[in-house]
């Protein structure tokens, strides 16, 4: 089976309204996952805002968009997913990731560590029956075609997932660039945004650059619907 860059599904799960202490407050923000349509199965990246976090609902105004409905618009159901890759562990990445016991779930070692810090993120988001975590230390390929590469910055152990396809490289960026107009800015000044600084910039701006360097043909973000393309 050949890939293509369109075997790259987003699925728009939420939208929120940032809270007036965040750095970006009053601005609305979407919640991206991606399916990927291997040979193998159904892999998903990111898992997006789970349910039931009355104090999550009502600081971001939670705009859900239940990842049932979304993976059946294009004919998947949760029981088709065979692997789960989340860019890192806040609650708008994992959130629905007790939807899938049994199903392994890869996540950098320093970012499954920083889960043990309090309000890192909703710990019973991450910790659930039959949770089965494969956490890995840098890079690593999950499946034919399909890498997952270290991107730290925006967080200890974020990740983002390289997809190979005939039609070229296609990035799954997650955090480690926030959206399409930032890809372009980092392209053209290599420096990060005063808006809303990551915890470690130098960090941060290795990360997006490692990504850059693969000239993708596509790149995905997990909070901008909009689509970096060459």
């Amino acid at each position: 089976m050949v890939l293509s860059v369109e075997d790259v599904v987003p699925l728009h799960l939420a939208d929120v309204t940032f809270p007036d202490w965040h750095p970006l407050h009053g601005e609305r923000g979407a919640v991206l996952a991606f399916a990927l349509r291997h040979p193998t199965g159904l892999l998903l990246f990111e898992t997006g805002i789970g349910t039931g976090n009355q104090f999550i609902d009502d600081q971001y105004q939670v705009q859900q968009r239940p990842i049932d409905t979304a993976l059946a618009a294009h004919c998947h159901d949760v029981n088709d997913v065979r692997l789960i890759v989340n860019s890192h562990l806040h609650f708008d990445h994992c959130g629905n990731n007790s939807r899938f016991p049994g199903v392994p779930i890869y996540v950098q070692d320093p970012e499954y560590q920083a889960t043990r810090v309090p309000y890192y993120t909703v710990p019973e988001w991450v910790d659930f029956d039959g949770a089965e975590y494969a956490v890995i230390d840098g890079d690593v390929q999950v499946a034919k075609g399909v890498r997952i590469l270290s991107t730290p910055g925006h967080s200890p152990g974020h990740q983002s997932v390289v997809f190979e396809t005939a039609d070229g490289v296609v990035v799954l960026a997650g955090q480690a660039i926030y959206a399409r107009a930032e890809y372009e800015h980092l392209k053209v000044r290599s420096t990060v945004s005063d808006d809303d600084p990551p915890p470690d910039p130098q960090q941060y701006l290795a990360s997006a650059a490692r990504l850059m360097q693969l000239q993708p043909r596509r790149v995905h973000f997990s909070h901008d619907s909009a689509v970096w393309e060459p």
